[in-house]
C-alpha cells in the first residue's frame, strides 16, 4: 500500500535531487514550541550581513519572532515584507544609533542560502501538538508547509489535506503560518499550491518545469503532476523569484502567481526590456479572460517597476473602453504596495498632460485611448515609458489612416496620437480573446505573440469552469441560411459598391424590421415567462445571480416592465443597468439613474446578500465586469466573435459549488457560439509567419501596378498638399481607363492588395504604405464614377429589410437540454417529414433525415442508454442499407424506413408514460429490465418501483463533477446495490445492472441533468 509516508518518501527525494539538504523533524535540536530553526538561522544571517554586527542581526531575529497581533493575514503580510525587503533595525553602538537593513535571504547568491526539507517535525502550541507532513526552511525559517494524504486510499484526497492546513493555520499551530510563502497538497495524483487565504477551488497545479515545454493532457501517459509541481516551483533560483516578485497582497487576500501568469510575465518582462532599446514592440499576451489577466498586468508592472534596466520606469494603462478601465484600475490600486505607489487615473485629456508631460520617472497612470488626440503633441520622449494595452485590436486603433478620395485628406486614429505623444515608449498587448484572422496585423503594431493561455487550457486547469449552452429558441427565429445571405449582402455592398463600414454599422444597428421583430409584445412575454420558469428552477443552484442581455434599450425597458408584471415581488430583485440616454422616457431615466447609481449597483450585484439578483444589460457590464458568483447568462441578443465570447465569460469565473457557467440563447447564437470557439481554443502560436507571406505578396503586387503606371507620374502624390494629391487620384483613374487591358489588371490586382494590406501593414514602411494609399484611392475613384450611384443608409436597409422578411420563421418555443441536437430533430413533424418525401432529391432528403436521427439517437444515449443502444443497432442497419444502395428505389426505401423508425423511436421515448414513469426512471427501468432472464423472474410493479427509487437515490448521492470523483462513484455504487438488494434483483445480475446504471448517470451528469 502507498501510504503518506511514502508519498512523503518521494516528495523528500524529489527535494534532494535538487540539492536541498534532509533532516528528518526528530532529529532536528530544538524547542518543539518554537517554529523557526533559531541557530540555523542566526548562522545564515551572519553569513548575509557580514558587515553588520551581531547584536543588530539579534535585534532582527527578536523583531520577526514577535508580531504585535495573533492574526495570521497580518503577521503573514508584514513577514512578506521582511523575506522581500529585509528588516530595519535600530542598534545603539558606541554611543551612537546606528540604522540597518537586515536581509533574511541573499537574492543575489543563492547557494548563500539554507535550503532544507524536514518532515515530521512536532509542533507544540498552546498545549496542541501537530506533526505537519513536510516543512520547506530557508534559512531556518518555514517557508512552505505541505499536507500529503495517501495515494491509495480512495476514501481520501486533497481537499482532506487543504481542510487540515486550515484546521492548523486557523486552531492549532497559526504561528506557523506566519512565515508561510505558500502551501502544497497533494495525494500523488493531484498535487496543487495555494496561499493561506486561497479558498480550496484557488489551489493550482503548476504544469510547467521551465515554461518553454507542452503541457502534458491529463490522461497521458507522461503526465506528471507531483513532480512537475515540484521540480518546477521548487528550483532555489525560481522558489524565491516566485516568492519575491510574484506575490502580492489585497485587502482582500494574498495572491500568488499561477504557472501562467509566472511563465507569461516573465516572458513579457524580457520582452519589454528588448524593445526598449529596440524597435519599442514588446508583443502580445492572449490570456483568456477569467484567468486572471488583470493580475498578470499587475504582476508585469509591478516587475517593470524595479527592473534595474529600467530606471524606474512610468507604466501607462491604455484601455478602450472606460468600464473596462474601472475594473482593471480597481485591481491595481488594490496592490498598491506590490506597486511601490498608487496608481494614477486620467479623468481628462488635461490630466494626460498635465500628468505625463514633463514626467522624468516612475508613476502607474490609467487612460483611455480616446483622451489622445491630434492636438495632444509630445507629451515626453523618454524611453523608460511602457505603455500596457488592455484588449487591444488594431481595428479600434487606425494607426495607418485612411485617405478620404474626396478631399485628399488622411484621417488617422487615436492610437496614432498616442504613439506620437510617446514616440519613444515600448508597447505591450493583452488580450483575452483570440486576434482575429481578419486582425493580424495587431502582431505587426505591437509585436510577436509572446504567451498563450487560452479558454480550453483554462478550464483543464481549473482557472475558470467550464460554459454550458442551452438553446431555448423562442418564438421567432431566424433562418440561418437567410441571415447568411443578408450577411453576404452587406460584404458584397461593401466590396463590390464601395459601401463604408460605419453604413453598415449603422444599417444594423438601425434595422427597424428586426427590432420590431424581437420586440413584438407577444414574443416578449413569452421569453420573460420562459426566462422566469427557467431562473425559478435553478437560483438556489449557487448565488441567485443571472443576467439578461437585451437586443436593444427599448427591449430591455419591455423585459423589465415584463417581469415584474409577472412577478410583481421581484422590485428589488430585477434592475437595468446601461448608460443614460437623452431620449428615454422620464420613467426610463428615472429607471435607469445616473453614474453614480451604476456604481453602486455593481456593488449591489456583487454582494451575496443583497436582494439584487437579476440584471438586464444591453451592452455594459459584457466587458470587464466580474461576479463569481454569476452562473446565468440570458442572451436575446445577436453577437459574434470575440464580443460574444467576451460577453459569455462573464460566467466563467471560478466560485464555491460552482461547477460551470450557463449560457441560455433565445435568439440563435449556436452558429456564431461555434464559429468564434473554433478561433478561441486554437493553439497555433505561428500566425505571426503569416505577416512576412503577406508582406512579399503585397511588394509583388506594387511591383506590377508601378509596371502599369510607368507612364504616369505619381511622386508628387508624396508631398504636403491634398489639393495635389486629389489631382492625381483623379488622373490616374482617367490614366488607367485608357486601355480596357490595363484597367481589368489594375481592379484585379489593387483586389488582391486591398485584402493582403492589412495583415502586413506594420512591417511595411511609411513610403510604401503612402504609395499602396494612392493605388487605393484610384481604386475607390474609378469604382464611384464607373456605377449608378453608391447605396445610402436608407437603400441599405430597405435591401436588408427585405430579406429579413423572407428570413423570419414562426415556431413554439423549443427547450433543449443539449446545443443543438434535438432541434433538427423536433423541427420534423408531420408536415416537414411530409416537404422531405415530396423533394425530388430523395439523396438530399435522405441525409437530412440520417443527419437528425444520428443527432437524436445520441441525444437519447445521455438519458436512455438501453433505448440508445438498441436504436443506434437499428439506424446502423439502415444507413448501410443506403450505403449499398443500387437505384432510386433503394433510396426511396431507406428514407421511408428512416420515417418509420422516426416513429419508432418517438414510441420508446414515450412510452414511460403509459407505466407512469418519468423519462428518468423509465431509463432506469429499461436499464434494470434489458435482461430477457430478469423480466421473467421479477414483477413489473416491483421493477417499477425500483426504477422509482433508483431515480431518488441518485438525484439524493449527485453532486457537482460527481463522474470525475473516485469517491464519489464509489459511494454512488454501494447506494445501488443496497437497492437493488432490498428489492431481491437477481444477484447474478445485479453486477451487470450495476454497471450500466452507473453509466446511465454518468452520462446524465455529463449531460448536465
Amino acid at each position: 500500500m502507498f501510504t503518506e509516508e511514502s508519498l512523503e518518501n518521494v516528495v523528500i527525494e524529489y527535494l534532494k535531487d535538487i540539492d536541498y539538504k534532509y533532516i528528518h523533524g526528530s532529529n532536528l535540536n530544538r524547542d518543539n514550541k518554537e517554529v523557526l530553526l533559531l541557530d540555523r538561522l542566526e548562522e545564515r544571517l551572519i553569513n548575509i550581513n557580514k558587515e553588520i554586527p551581531k547584536s543588530s542581526i539579534k535585534e532582527a531575529i527578536r523583531k520577526i519572532r514577535t508580531f504585535e497581533t495573533n492574526d495570521v493575514f497580518t503577521n503573514n503580510k508584514l513577514f512578506h515584507k521582511y523575506f522581500t525587503e529585509g528588516v530595519e533595525v535600530t542598534d545603539f553602538i558606541n554611543g551612537e544609533t546606528k540604522y540597518y537593513t537586515i536581509k533574511l535571504i541573499d537574492y543575489d547568491d543563492i547557494e548563500n542560502n539554507d535550503f532544507l526539507v524536514v518532515n515530521q517535525l512536532e509542533i507544540v502550541e498552546d498545549g496542541n501538538k501537530k506533526i505537519p507532513d513536510v516543512i520547506i526552511y530557508i534559512n531556518g525559517i518555514p517557508i512552505v508547509c505541505m499536507e500529503l494524504k495517501s495515494t491509495s486510499r480512495e476514501e481520501v484526497d486533497i481537499e482532506d489535506a487543504y481542510k487540515q492546513l486550515m484546521n492548523y493555520k486557523e486552531v492549532h499551530i497559526p504561528s506557523l503560518f506566519y512565515y508561510n510563502a505558500f502551501l502544497v497538497i497533494s495525494d500523488g495524483v493531484n498535487t496543487k499550491a495555494g496561499t493561506i487565504t486561497a479558498p480550496i477551488d484557488r489551489f493550482m497545479a503548476w504544469k510547467k518545469v521551465n515554461g518553454d515545454e507542452e503541457i502534458k493532457d491529463l490522461f497521458s501517459i507522461d503526465y506528471r503532476n507531483l513532480d512537475t509541481l515540484i521540480y518546477g516551483m521548487f528550483e532555489k533560483n525560481r522558489l524565491l523569484d516566485i516568492i519575491k516578485n510574484f506575490i502580492l497582497f489585497t485587502p482582500k487576500g494574498k495572491i500568488m502567481a499561477q504557472y501562467h501568469q509566472y511563465y507569461g510575465m516573465k516572458k513579457a518582462i524580457n520582452s519589454v526590456v528588448h524593445a526598449v532599446k529596440n524597435d519599442g514592440r514588446a508583443g502580445v499576451i492572449w490570456h483568456t479572460q477569467g484567468s486572471g489577466k488583470s493580475f498578470s498586468m499587475t504582476f508585469l508592472a509591478g516587475n517593470l517597476v524595479k527592473h534595474n534596466k529600467l530606471n524606474n520606469p512610468t507604466i501607462l494603462v491604455i484601455t478602450d473602453r472606460n468600464d473596462l478601465d474601472g475594473q482593471l484600475y480597481d485591481t491595481f490600486c488594490s496592490a498598491y504596495e506590490f506597486l511601490r505607489q498608487e496608481p494614477i487615473k486620467c479623468e481628462s485629456r488635461a490630466d494626460v498632460r498635465e500628468i505625463l508631460e514633463g514626467r522624468k520617472t516612475g508613476g502607474v497612470i490609467f487612460s483611455t485611448i480616446q483622451k489622445f488626440v491630434e492636438e495632444t503633441g509630445l507629451l515626453s520622449d523618454r524611453e523608460n515609458i511602457v505603455v500596457m494595452v488592455d484588449e487591444a485590436h488594431r481595428t479600434q486603433y487606425n494607426i495607418d489612416g485612411k485617405l478620404d478620395t474626396n478631399t485628399g485628406e488622411i484621417k488617422y486614429g487615436y492610437a496614432k496620437y498616442l504613439r506620437e505623444s510617446l514616440p519613444n515608449a515600448t508597447y505591450i498587448a493583452f488580450t483575452g480573446t483570440p486576434i482575429e484572422t481578419t486582425d493580424k496585423s495587431t502582431y505587426g503594431v505591437f509585436g510577436d505573440l509572446i504567451d498563450v493561455y487560452d479558454m480550453t487550457q483554462a478550464v483543464e486547469d481549473g482557472a475558470t469552469v467550464k460554459i454550458y449552452y442551452e438553446s431555448r429558441l423562442a418564438k421567432v427565429k431566424l433562418d440561418r441560411h437567410q441571415m447568411d445571405l443578408i450577411d453576404n449582402e452587406y460584404y458584397n455592398m461593401q466590396v463590390n459598391e464601395g459601401v463604408e463600414d460605419y453604413i453598415v454599422d449603422q444599417s444594423q444597428k438601425q434595422m427597424s424590421r428586426m427590432e420590431q421583430i424581437i420586440c413584438d409584445e407577444d414574443r416578449i412575454k413569452q421569453v420573460v415567462k420562459d426566462i422566469i420558469a427557467h431562473y425559478e428552477d435553478r437560483e438556489n443552484l449557487v448565488a441567485g445571480k443571472a443576467m439578461i442581455v437585451a437586443y436593444s434599450r427599448k427591449a430591455a425597458y419591455m423585459m423589465y416592465k415584463e417581469i415584474l408584471e409577472q412577478r410583481p415581488s421581484w422590485n428589488n430583485k430585477v434592475k437595468m443597468v446601461m448608460t443614460t440616454n437623452n431620449q428615454d422616457s422620464e420613467e426610463m431615466a428615472k429607471l435607469i439613474g445616473t453614474k453614480k447609481t451604476q456604481k453602486q449597483r455593481e456593488d449591489e450585484f456583487r454582494d451575496l446578500e443583497s436582494e439584487f439578483k437579476i440584471v438586464i444589460v444591453v451592452d455594459m457590464w459584457l466587458t470587464g465586469f466580474d461576479v463569481p458568483s454569476l452562473d446565468t447568462m440570458y442572451i436575446d441578443k445577436p453577437m459574434k466573435a470575440h464580443n460574444l465570447m467576451q460577453a459569455i465569460a462573464r460566467v466563467n469565473r471560478v466560485y464555491p459549488g460552482k461547477s460551470g457557467g450557463l449560457v441560455v440563447d433565445y435568439i440563435g447564437l449556436k452558429k456564431e457560439l461555434f464559429d468564434a470557439l473554433k478561433t478561441y481554443t486554437t493553439r497555433d502560436q505561428d500566425k505571426i509567419q503569416e505577416n512576412e507571406e503577406a508582406k512579399i505578396i503585397a511588394l509583388d503586387i506594387l511591383e506590377i501596378l508601378r509596371n502599369e503606371f510607368h507612364k504616369f507620374d505619381y511622386e508628387p502624390f508624396f508631398g504636403d498638399s491634398d489639393k495635389v494629391r486629389y489631382e492625381l487620384i483623379r488622373d490616374g483613374a482617367e490614366f488607367v481607363q485608357f486601355i480596357e487591358q490595363r484597367k481589368n489588371i489594375f481592379m484585379e490586382q489593387t483586389k488582391k492588395l486591398k485584402d493582403v494590406y492589412k495583415i502586413c501593414t506594420a512591417l511595411l514602411s511609411k513610403r510604401t504604405k503612402d504609395e499602396i494609399a494612392f493605388f487605393m484611392a484610384v481604386r475607390s475613384f474609378i469604382m464611384k464614377t464607373t456605377r449608378t450611384g453608391k447605396p445610402d443608409l436608407k437603400e441599405v436597409n430597405a435591401r436588408i429589410s427585405k430579406m429579413l422578411e423572407e428570413a423570419i420563421i414562426g415556431d413554439e418555443v423549443i427547450v433543449l437540454t443539449s446545443a443543438g441536437s434535438q432541434e433538427t430533430f423536433d423541427l420534423l413533424n408531420e408536415d416537414n417529414i411530409n416537404k422531405l418525401r415530396a423533394l425530388p432529391q430523395k439523396n438530399i432528403a435522405t441525409n437530412i433525415l440520417m443527419r437528425a436521427m444520428k443527432d437524436k439517437v445520441e441525444q437519447v444515449k445521455q438519458k436512455n442508454i438501453i433505448v440508445s443502444r438498441a436504436f443506434s443497432e437499428k439506424l446502423q442497419k439502415i444507413i448501410e442499407k443506403y450505403n449499398n444502395r443500387n437505384d432510386e428505389k433503394d433510396v426511396f426505401e431507406v428514407l421511408e424506413a428512416l420515417v418509420e423508425f422516426k416513429h419508432e423511436l418517438l414510441k420508446a421515448i414515450e412510452s414511460g408514460d403509459e407505466i407512469d414513469l418519468t423519462y428518468e426512471e423509465k431509463a432506469f427501468f429499461d436499464v434494470l429490465t434489458a435482461d430477457p432472464e430478469v423480466i421473467a423472474s421479477m414483477e413489473d410493479d416491483i421493477l417499477i418501483n425500483i426504477a422509482k427509487d433508483l431515480t431518488k437515490t441518485v438525484k439524493e448521492n449527485m453532486c457537482p463533477a460527481w463522474h470525475e470523483r473516485k469517491q464519489a462513484q464509489a459511494k454512488m455504487r454501494m447506494h445501488i446495490k443496497k437497492l437493488l438488494k432490498k428489492y431481491d434483483y437477481p444477484p447474478n445480475k445485479s453486477e451487470k445492472a450495476i454497471e450500466d446504471v452507473m453509466e446511465q448517470v454518468k452520462l446524465q451528469c455529463v449531460a448536465g441533468m
